[in-house]
């Protein structure tokens, strides 16, 4: 009798574990899986996001990854040190063009992830027999005007995406920018002397589309990108390296699809430097040269000790379309920065139209006091530099 009442309770037992088990094993899974849901949903949105969700002032919104901006491992690889103003207009001219196809509105950009800093500098450099992806022609071993210069400068890629699903971001454009030179420094020796060789328009332009066509192919070939993404061309000439302002975008193509180009789009963009010091009657920029002049006469008239002031002036199909200016004064005092700024906002637009956009920069002993910015059609909004 007590035995069988000891089986009994044996059974119980291991019935009762068994139940046991069996929840804590639902449980367990139902937490994993909880947790894996949660884990991956806030992942995502740790992992990717868009910033400027609201599209303020007409810019891309951006992506983020990790709460870092995402940057291209090949940014700023050109085959010579760049300076400031080519490297900034360059990505200026990239930029603007993109929007024309690209709409702010509906793409999300980001900087290039499909060249990598090794491609980008095989293709930057000779083509030899060790490197034939070089998209810079062979070295033909001259030491004079008649070697082969070094066309092309920098490459750079922009890419636009739209929300997939979930935090996913999809491929949807592309603009791939290609600096091309009209001036090549070379030295005969190492260590000696700089020499410069010039480039022809029309050379720059012929070997600019042969580069071209070859960056568009290998593009395409890419997997990742494939066949059917879009990709805008956007061609750009370098300034020279003594210029005061940087170079202008001069081609563009778009490629909705394939490899092959067809027809380029030309622009007519120049960039110029006020005050000229000879300008002919109905040239582009005469009117605006005397403009500055006039305007510059003013200031220095209420405020003599500026030294200096100096404009860059954008033109699109010969009218302006925008004007960044530069005074630098001999003065520092918070009393007179401030109503030098106030005066030049006042008198700003007797000289200046009112449907382009401006910048003014003040500085004193090299140091940026006071900024004056407008947008189109709008008023000067002053901001103050100093230190607390």
């Amino acid at each position: 009798m007590l035995k069988n009442r000891r089986r009994l309770t044996i059974t119980q037992f291991l019935i009762l574990l068994f139940v046991l088990l069996v929840v804590v094993v639902g449980v367990l899974y139902f937490f994993n899986n909880n947790q894996n849901s949660t884990s991956s949903s806030s992942s995502s949105s740790s992992t990717i996001q868009v910033i400027n969700a609201n599209n303020k002032q007409g810019e891309y919104k951006t992506v983020v990854k990790n709460g870092s901006y995402v940057t291209s491992a090949a940014r700023g690889i050109a085959v010579t040190t760049e300076d400031g103003l080519n490297a900034q207009s360059f990505e200026q001219a990239i930029n603007e063009l993109s929007k024309k196809f690209f709409s702010t509105k509906k793409y999300i950009f980001q900087e290039g992830q499909y060249l990598s800093a090794t491609t980008l500098n095989d293709w930057l450099d000779r083509y030899s027999s060790s490197n034939k992806l070089g998209l810079n022609p062979v070295n033909n071993g001259k030491t004079d005007n008649s070697r082969n210069p070094e066309y092309l400068q920098s490459i750079e890629e922009n890419d636009f995406m739209t929300e997939g699903s979930g935090s996913n971001l999809n491929l949807a454009g592309m603009t791939i920018g290609i600096a091309m030179n009209r001036t090549d420094s070379y030295t005969k020796t190492t260590g000696g002397i700089t020499y410069t060789q010039s480039i022809s328009k029309a050379e720059m332009v012929a070997q600019g589309k042969t580069i071209a066509s070859k960056v568009l192919a290998r593009l395409r070939a890419n997997k990742k990108i494939g066949n059917n993404v879009p990709i805008l061309i956007v061609m750009y000439q370098n300034a020279s390296s003594s210029s005061l302002v940087g170079g202008v975008p001069y081609a563009y193509y778009m490629s909705k699809s394939g490899s092959k180009i067809s027809a380029w789009h030309n622009l007519d963009y120049q960039n110029l430097i006020f005050p000229e010091q000879s300008t002919t009657t109905g040239s582009v920029g005469s009117q605006d040269n005397t403009n500055f002049v006039n305007f510059e006469d003013d200031i220095e008239g209420f405020f003599p000790t500026i030294s200096s002031a100096t404009a860059q002036a954008r033109y699109e199909d010969k009218t302006l379309t925008g004007m960044k200016i530069t005074v630098n004064t001999s003065f520092y005092s918070v009393s007179e920065i401030k109503a030098f700024s106030t005066y030049i906002s006042e008198v700003g637009p007797k000289y200046f139209t009112k449907d382009i956009p401006i910048t003014i920069s003040v500085y004193a002993s090299n140091q940026l006091l006071a900024v004056l910015s407008r947008s189109s059609g709008s008023n000067f909004k002053v901001t103050y530099l100093y230190s607390y």
